[in-house]
């Protein structure tokens, strides 16, 4: 069969452009039992529309994949809409995060056919071998689809034990190169050829606010298979930084100090980078400085809250006592550091956000991210939301494009922005934090990133439109 894997352009503005990496996850499954597959990234592109056009022409698919998170579900519809309207007699495949959140939504669209629920290599395997041999698709689990006018959904399947079985990302479908001229997906690299790289599945945290793709059992690769991928990266499309995308890298701290290791033994001249999936208790000064001789020069750690009754609520639960300690050992082997913290959640003061505005300036973190809370469809925080009625009045509460907004008896939209600005001028100001961040501002490397920030937070909503998000 002829199989194209998409990745939509996105609606938003601020999304910035990574490999497709869980296309590139699912298209061997497909390679090695005869397929042949081809993958079009859309969100390259200034104009997807004729892009998209010219390869439905190129020759008759079998079957066209989309994969996408919440932010991308409407360039997703968009793009589906495109190839039904071409060619309505091509199957369309949904997958990723929102999909999984809402598999009968999604299934019940006419511009899809069938949703690949979680992980999606295994389903999506299993799914070829039953759909070309006309069986019943029944069998497969983690899938949901029509029949007869009704969306089925199969049984469950449990998550894969062995990570390590599964195959190389498939990297040679892709333009590698146009990457290495697209923004970063992360902060700014330390090497223009950059990409993102899993070494690890799942959190056991339960954090009211995450999303559960990945299921909530550390499942990691042996630090001998995450050096095979990083050494075939480095040597054949001549990337020299890695973004790790993990829920949580650092859960089993021997592991990740052993890819360390064997990063420095390599000899590679490489940068890593950790925009997400650093958990402040699972650091010590040990594993630290073997990052940064494994050539880590940025690390995100999610603080979110500066309030215990916050921690607790939210489930976070993080001993925020370690703060210091963790920042000053990053500083003391020059690894910049950007806090995460979340301001609105359900039941929070005003008092209390400001507590976290203090903390947040007291410390001596690079860099803070101050996102406003937002309820996405499958997260536990939007339950909460809708059941005790803390949102905007008049929206309308859809889980398949809709995102609501946290209003509570204390806050406003409004008020949150209003706070939101303050966090960032009360930390950039203090310990003079604005004057490191000028070189950045005028380096062409790093500038459209901070411009946009600079946009996205600081000019009236109106004239940033309405996709805007909030974070």
């Amino acid at each position: 069969m002829n199989i194209l894997l998409v990745r939509a352009k996105p609606t938003f503005m601020d999304m910035i452009v990574g490999i497709p990496i869980g296309l590139v996850y699912i298209a061997p499954m497909a390679e090695r039992h005869g397929h042949h597959v081809e993958i079009l990234d859309l969100a390259l592109e200034v104009d997807p529309h004729p892009v998209l056009l010219a390869k439905l022409r190129e020759r008759k698919w079998d079957l066209a994949g989309l994969s996408c998170m919440t932010p991308e579900f409407e360039g997703a519809e968009i793009a589906a809409r495109q190839i039904k309207e071409f060619d309505s007699s091509i199957p369309i495949m949904f997958g990723g995060q929102h999909p999984t959140i809402v598999p009968d939504q999604v299934a019940s669209q006419e511009f899809c056919d069938f949703v690949c629920i979680g992980e999606g290599e295994e389903t999506f395997e299993e799914f070829l071998d039953v759909w070309s041999a006309g069986a019943d698709l029944g069998q497969v689990r983690g899938l949901a689809y029509r029949d007869n006018g009704q969306v089925r959904r199969t049984d469950p399947r449990h998550a894969i034990a062995d990570v390590d079985g599964i195959p190389i990302p498939a990297y040679q479908l892709l333009d590698m190169d146009r990457y290495a001229e697209a923004d970063s997906a992360r902060y700014t690299p330390k090497y223009k050829r950059a990409t993102q790289i899993f070494t690890s599945r799942g959190c056991p945290w339960h954090c009211t606010y995450c999303h559960d793709l990945f299921g909530k059992k550390f499942r990691a690769r042996s630090p001998e298979n995450v050096l095979k991928e990083i050494r075939l990266l480095y040597d054949t499309y001549r990337i020299q930084e890695f973004m790790i995308e993990d829920d949580i890298f650092n859960f089993d701290m021997d592991r990740a100090k052993k890819i360390c290791d064997l990063i420095i033994e390599s000899g590679m001249t490489i940068a890593l980078q950790f925009g997400n999936g650093i958990r402040l208790e699972r650091l010590d000064e040990e594993l630290v400085r073997k990052l940064a001789a494994a050539g880590t020069h940025h690390v995100s750690i999610a603080i979110e809250s500066a309030s215990p009754r916050i921690q607790s609520l939210s489930r976070k639960n993080l001993k925020l006592h370690m703060v210091p300690d963790v920042v000053r050992w990053t500083r003391l082997y020059k690894i910049n550091t950007l806090g995460f913290f979340m301001i609105g959640f359900p039941g929070e003061t005003v008092e209390e956000i400001n507590m976290t505005i203090r903390f947040a300036c007291e410390t001596e973190l690079d860099e803070a991210l101050f996102s406003i809370v937002i309820p996405y469809a499958g997260t536990e925080i939007r339950s909460q939301v809708i059941r005790m009625g803390m949102y905007d009045p008049g929206a309308e509460v859809d889980n398949l494009r809709g995102v609501i907004r946290i209003e509570t008896p204390d806050f406003d939209f409004k008020t949150l922005k209003r706070l939101q600005r303050k966090a960032y001028m009360m930390f950039f100001l203090t310990r003079f934090r604005f004057l490191k961040m000028l070189p950045k501002l005028f380096s062409l490397k790093s500038s459209k990133r901070y411009l946009r920030a600079i946009e996205r937070n600081f000019l009236p909503e109106a004239l940033v439109g309405p996709n805007t998000r909030a974070n």
